[in-house]
């Protein structure tokens, strides 16, 4: 009996030694679980995704860059445009009118050469108020941004020589990399263009000129074109 109880016992603790075994595997899921990550095709599927977006910022990045050089292009082709029009304006209401400058025996209504141009014109100078005005509109120095045009108004006080009093030089463009006028006499058979103006007593018929402009980086030009209205000879008063 003593053999028999004994024999059953060391079953007994074998059982339970292997049960204790089994239970030590299973306390450690980590050694058999399958282990948590990505697969292939999962990181395959993220960077043609990433790909994509990319190329897709590209390609609005260079379409807005696009849309702002044209925007800035728009912006300074008005300007010059602007300058151009205010130089038509200007001209268009050009007085046959002596210039300060001039001498009894050299009576000018307008000087210009390829690059200034000078007359006398009624402008306005505040709501529903004009003054009459000696114009002369010319290049300069403008600094860091290159030859500038600017236009100097002096006041008039009769037509009498020496009776305009000095203006303030104000710039209308910067940037001008060339500027040039021409003059239309129609006095000439045929009719001609001529690089500069200095005829005693008479206005051109007409004043055209190109304006060049360079803003960063890039050239711009305008034309503009002037019919005096008051060309011809002298008025009588």
């Amino acid at each position: 009996m003593s053999f028999s109880r004994a024999r059953t016992k060391a079953r007994a603790i074998r059982r339970h030694i292997a049960g204790s075994a089994c239970l030590g595997v299973n306390a450690h899921p980590g050694a058999s679980a399958p282990v948590a990550g990505f697969a292939l095709i999962d990181v395959l599927v993220g960077l043609a995704l990433i790909g994509v977006i990319t190329s897709l910022m590209m390609v609005f990045l260079g379409q807005a860059r696009t849309m702002i050089r044209i925007e800035k292009a728009t912006e300074f082709q008005m300007e010059v445009d602007a300058a151009s029009r205010f130089l038509e304006t200007a001209i268009n209401h050009a007085e046959a009118l002596p210039l300060s400058k001039s001498s009894p025996d050299q009576v000018l209504y307008l000087s210009g050469d390829g690059a200034r141009i000078e007359f006398n014109a009624v402008q306005a100078i505040g709501f529903k108020s004009t003054a009459l005005r000696e114009i002369a509109v010319s290049l300069g120095d403008g600094g860091q941004t290159g030859m500038a045009l600017a236009i100097v108004q002096k006041t008039r006080r009769g037509g009498k020589p020496g009776a305009a009093v000095s203006g303030e030089r104000v710039r209308l463009i910067g940037g001008v990399s060339a500027m040039k006028f021409e003059y239309l006499d129609n006095a000439l058979a045929p009719p001609s263009w001529l690089p500069g103006w200095n005829a005693p007593r008479r206005l051109p018929a007409a004043v055209r000129f190109t304006l060049s402009v360079v803003l960063d980086g890039a050239a711009y030009s305008s034309r503009g074109f002037a019919r005096l209205d008051l060309a011809g000879p002298p008025r009588t008063n």
